[in-house]
């Protein structure tokens, strides 16, 4: 059994087959008429073997690589521009002002409970249980990672 044909073909340069074309045709133009018509069908077979010979040793895309120099001078720059890069991509984080509030919080709640406790007087507790359950409140929604990182400083080193 032979080979299945076109299978392990390269792509045809569509450049390369148009410019054979063009030579093939320039080369038989002082041809007359008549001998053409007589081998023509010689000329089919003789060109598609000829496309497809030609397209074996040319590669379908043709690719260029440029070669730009590299000075020792520019290879500097580049590294001092890295270092400044770095350098200025440093920031320094604090959520130490978050953090005295929530602290802030969490004794004003320990105090309103002491308070709560020694109360008599019922509307007087009302009102402190009222204040207490706003600073639980409060306690809640800041006393956590989120809040910490939406309100953390940022400062640029």
């Amino acid at each position: 059994m032979g080979p299945v044909s076109g299978v392990n073909e390269r792509q045809a340069d569509p450049y390369l087959q148009w410019s054979r074309q063009i030579e093939k045709n320039a080369s038989g133009a002082g041809m007359k008429r008549a001998e053409e018509k007589t081998q023509d069908s010689q000329d089919v077979k003789e060109k598609e073997n000829n496309l497809a010979e030609g397209a074996m040793n040319v590669p379908a895309r043709r690719t260029r690589d440029e070669y730009i120099p590299e000075t020792k001078g520019d290879a500097d720059s580049k590294r001092v521009k890295n270092e400044k890069s770095e350098k200025s991509e440093m920031w320094r984080c604090s959520t130490d002002k978050v953090d005295r509030e929530i602290e802030k919080l969490k004794k004003q709640k320990a105090e309103l409970e002491g308070k709560l406790s020694m109360e008599k007087d019922e509307r007087k507790i009302q009102e402190l249980e009222r204040q207490l359950s706003q600073v639980e409140r409060e306690l809640s929604q800041k006393d956590n990672d989120t809040y910490r990182k939406q309100h953390m400083e940022m400062t640029k080193l």
